[in-house]
């Protein structure tokens, strides 16, 4: 029997045994240091407080005990794998042989060294842990404006989202929506709590579709969130974010949501890595020089018709997929063609019962149709890792 070792329970590395559980010839160990899975395009949602953690998170050991294959989770951290023999090590110095690895650990945020304490001083959506923090803050932020803490002092709560790519616009705008809507049924003024997005780039969803970036600047002065675009920040204070172009911003919260790093694996070979950290793969998806080893997720560079793949959710569910039927494919001596990732296009949520998007990649949306049609999404995605209970 092959035994495969999947290293992280990601999107990838989920759709991954999922697929590679239809061959009963194939030993599956999954290894994560933590026994959930957190769906992170939701994270907009849970750090506005719309979302629970029950809404986030999967717990792995439902998930295959739905599959009911031979899959083994072991809640252990891979801390580094010898190619050389086949093997991997656990943070306790156990080891595990291995016929084919996959690497699937995911990314962190990728702070930019550059800016003196940005690390310190903001908080990231990438983990759980990271987003339960901000969860609290706004949500205290909330209560505190209903309490009139500061507002009898006229003072505002300011809360900074750094970054407006995707995951920064649909964050600030989930806020600023339910800010809106908390405060209307108590007739309350909440012009004491400000909603800033800040960015280097001269535009939100930078490298989008213009009708993207306009619906959604759009949707963003509807929601009074003020924008800092073409300016880079300088440093950053407990109270303040100070921007290059001299603009000090004092803050209450501040959410960096600027990009990824891939998350990479001690090893006792040197492997390439671009500047996000991520692996350097061929056209099937192999760690440079290795035919066993298969990077799927945020954790790969992923090049399609010359051209650099942004990571997502989307293409890491079907590079996962990919790579196991690549595996099994091998297995039967079967022909495989290289990896070629299709986009059925974008849906970025903004706040409340609005969304907008591109459905492969053409037809453009926006309102409350885009919204169910995300829903609809999510649903559907959900429905892959869990039995959903009938309404």
């Amino acid at each position: 029997m092959k035994r495969v070792i999947i290293i992280g329970a990601s999107y990838a590395g989920l759709y991954a045994i999922k697929e590679l559980s239809k061959n009963k010839n194939i030993e599956i160990l999954l290894f994560d240091k933590k026994d959930y899975h957190y769906i992170q395009v939701e994270s907009y949602g849970f750090v506005a407080t719309k979302y629970s953690i029950s809404d986030v998170t999967i717990s792995i050991s439902k998930y295959i005990e739905d599959i009911n294959s031979n899959i083994k989770f072991h809640k252990e951290e891979i801390v580094s794998f010898d190619a050389s023999n086949n093997e991997v090590f656990s943070s306790n110095n156990t080891k595990y042989k291995y016929d084919d690895l996959i690497i699937a650990t995911g990314s962190l945020t990728n702070f930019p060294p550059q800016v003196p304490n940005i690390q310190k001083y903001s908080k990231g959506i990438k983990t759980l842990q990271k987003a339960s923090i901000v969860n609290q803050s706004f949500d205290s932020i909330i209560n505190s404006v209903v309490l009139k803490e500061k507002s009898s002092k006229n003072l505002p709560y300011n809360i900074v989202i750094g970054g407006a790519g995707l995951s920064g616009v649909e964050v600030a705008a989930e806020m600023a929506a339910l800010v809106k809507e908390r405060f209307s049924l108590i007739n309350n003024d909440t012009s004491n709590i400000n909603i800033y997005i800040v960015d280097g780039m001269k535009t939100v969803l930078p490298n989008m579709d213009e009708r993207l970036i306009h619906a959604c600047e759009k949707r963003l002065e509807n929601l009074n969130i003020k924008t800092y675009l073409g300016a880079f920040i300088n440093d950053v204070d407990e109270n303040t974010i100070y921007l290059n172009n001299g603009v000090k911003i004092d803050y209450e919260c501040f959410v960096f949501t600027g990009g990824i790093k891939g998350v990479t694996i001690d090893s006792n070979k040197t492997y390439e890595v671009n500047k996000l950290n991520q692996y350097i793969v061929n056209d099937h998806l192999q760690l440079k020089g290795e035919k066993n080893i298969f990077v799927i997720g945020d954790a790969a560079e992923v090049i399609a018709n010359k051209k650099y793949m942004a990571p997502t959710a989307q293409l890491a569910i079907q590079a996962g997929t990919y790579v196991a039927k690549f595996i099994k494919n091998e297995m039967s001596y079967k022909y495989n063609e290289v990896f070629s990732p299709k986009s059925n296009g974008v849906l970025i949520s903004l706040g409340g019962s609005y969304a907008i998007g591109l459905v492969f990649n053409k037809l453009f949306i926006k309102g409350y149709m885009a919204h169910v049609l995300k829903h609809f999404v999510t649903y559907m995605h959900k429905s892959k890792f869990k039995k959903l209970k009938a309404s």
